[in-house]
């Protein structure tokens, strides 16, 4: 029987080893897949701290992060003391898989990153040496006000609403650096707008809606901010980004409003620029108040009574906070003399309205440049 003891224990050993090879195997598969999706998903890319706390292996959860706090990761970013929203995030991402092993994984990965990469996917850890970000990641930093019918674009993230047929909101990203593009005036304007086959046709708008109307499409993401790139400045013109805008808006307050946002992304280095409508309430009676609103077109398209933007500005070389402010239009004629400034909104109350759920994190005061104008008829200081 004794001779049998040493191939038996072998044999176990052997299999105990071949077990959890394949399961590391399986598990570095499975989150090399998560990581590729994650780049396009926002849903995926939104609840990643969940899959990853669900994958991990060999690693007990710091104590003081609980269901809580996880879920709070994934609906809106947390109120940080100070720093960067994307590096304390990362902080977050590194304290779910904190152990013993994991700590070792992480000393010998900044020793020998190469050799390591393999068991930092398989711990379930973003690894320490910083990728390149996804393209999600990228223009959803301050993250989404919304989950509704997620699309992802080349320039831009869109939420869409199905019964209305125009978006929640757009979210876009604009550095400075593109913008001083030196071939921004080249771009021809397409002759016909892009339909998203990913949206049901009993659900989409299309362009003919607009003909015959006292309204005219506008776009959320202005194409304005990508005569850098032909691609990006066509897809501005898909459908989704399309909303029933005033005439007299359009080309009055609506288009300084734009050339505001450009010239502070110039002088900045980044801003990202949420857009939307909004139906605001008109009161009927004393104490009965109604939304009221028109629709255009035999797909019955909802025509906004205001629009928003809420500017998130970072200041390339400066401190981490960002700086923050809305505004809220009237979808009418306005006159193009009033102020920008006078169309300013509290950012909460535009959450209010809109049912969205915008940026909360520390931010600065005012710009370091001290940005007073809001009419790009005055100068920057």
């Amino acid at each position: 029987m004794l001779p049998l003891t040493l191939p038996l224990s072998l044999a176990v050993l052997t299999g105990l080893l071949g077990f959890f090879a394949g399961a590391v195997i399986q598990q570095d598969s499975s989150y090399r897949n998560l990581q590729s999706t994650m780049e396009n998903d926002p849903y995926i890319y939104q609840s990643r701290q969940r899959i990853y706390q669900a994958l991990r292996l060999v690693v007990q959860p710091l104590q003081a992060v609980d269901n809580d706090s996880i879920d709070s990761f994934d609906d809106t970013p947390p109120d940080w003391p100070s720093g960067d929203y994307s590096i304390q995030r990362r902080s977050v991402d590194s304290a779910l898989a904190d152990s013993v092993f994991a700590n070792y994984i992480k000393w010998f990965q900044l020793n020998i990153n190469t050799v390591t990469m393999f068991f930092t996917f398989s711990l379930g850890n973003e690894p320490v040496a910083e990728p390149e970000p996804t393209h999600v990641a990228t223009l959803m930093k301050y993250g989404f006000p919304g989950l509704d019918d997620i699309h992802v674009y080349r320039n831009f993230v869109l939420s869409y609403d199905r019964r209305n047929r125009i978006a929640h909101w757009v979210c876009e990203h604009l550095e400075s650096e593109c913008l001083n593009s030196p071939d921004s005036d080249n771009m021809e304007i397409p002759t016909d707008y892009l339909i998203d086959s990913q949206i049901p046709i009993i659900f989409r708008a299309a362009y003919r809606d607009y003909k015959n109307t006292d309204w005219v499409a506008g776009h959320l993401a202005s194409p304005e901010n990508y005569c850098y790139d032909e691609q990006k400045y066509i897809e501005t013109f898909i459908m989704p980004n399309i909303a029933p805008v005033s005439q007299g808006l359009k080309s009055r307050v609506w288009s300084r409003l734009e050339d505001y946002v450009r010239e502070l992304a110039v002088k900045c280095g980044s801003v990202y620029v949420y857009t939307g409508p909004l139906f605001m309430p008109q009161r009927i009676t004393f104490r009965n108040w109604a939304i009221r609103h028109q629709v255009i077109g035999m797909n019955t398209v909802a025509v906004p009574t205001h629009f928003f933007k809420v500017i998130i500005a970072e200041c390339k070389g400066q401190e981490y906070l960002p700086y923050m402010e809305g505004y809220v239009v009237p979808n009418t004629e306005i006159e193009g003399n009033l102020e920008l400034s006078a169309f300013m909104s509290n950012i909460r109350d535009i959450e209010h309205f809109a049912g969205l759920k915008f940026y909360d994190g520390q931010l600065r005061q005012q710009l370091h440049h001290n940005v007073q104008r809001h009419d790009k008829r005055d100068e920057i200081s």
